[in-house]
């Protein structure tokens, strides 16, 4: 800081002056002379001085309010921080228990389709059950597609994109898993076209 290093400057000259002061041969008209000019140079030097400390702590003061002034700006950046951490957070669970949801869709229909062989001689009282289950799952599919839908919504509002992309994702795959389903449904119905579908 150059207000510091001109009044350690200062403060030296100062320092010497009054040594030269205290040095000065009071013995005749020339050593009084020179005593009297050194002193007017000490007067001149501390009144320099003095302007220097004004300066140092004017410059002193001005750092201390940038320092707060960052210190103002820091502590709002940090609970901008952490509320963006907090909506995230918050965000990233609700995707955690759709994707739970959706792998235990996932599995539901997997053992659905494992434990039911179907073929033309299926019978009625097999097929209605399993027609029922089957509208039960597209059901739960719906409901979790649309969390998805409105998670991605959430999360796009919150600029959190990436996270947006994923409940995208996330949510085709729903949709692509109900749309076998549907598919599976036309199946069935074909073999026991009295079933509707709900």
């Amino acid at each position: 800081m150059e207000a510091a290093r001109a009044f350690d400057e200062t403060l030296a000259r100062f320092a010497a002056l009054s040594q030269s002061v205290g040095r000065a041969a009071l013995d005749s008209s020339e050593g009084l002379a020179r005593a009297a000019g050194a002193l007017q140079k000490v007067v001149a030097c501390e009144e320099e001085m003095q302007q220097r400390a004004q300066a140092l702590s004017a410059a002193l003061a001005a750092a201390r309010q940038a320092q707060e002034a960052h210190a103002l700006e820091i502590a709002s950046r940090a609970r901008e921080v952490e509320e963006r951490g907090q909506a995230y957070a918050a965000l990233l669970q609700r995707l955690d228990e759709l994707g739970r949801d959706a792998g235990d869709l996932n599995t539901a229909t997997q053992n659905l389709a494992a434990a039911n062989k179907i073929d033309r001689q299926t019978p009625p009282e097999v097929l209605s059950p399993l027609l029922s289950q089957l509208a039960e799952l597209a059901e739960r599919m719906d409901r979790v597609a649309a969390a998805a839908e409105a998670l991605a919504s959430d999360a796009r509002a919150a600029h959190f994109d990436e996270l947006a992309r994923k409940t995208d994702t996330l949510r085709q795959q729903l949709l692509s898993a109900r749309n076998r389903l549907g598919l599976l449904k036309e199946a069935l119905t074909q073999a026991l076209p009295r079933i509707t579908w709900s």
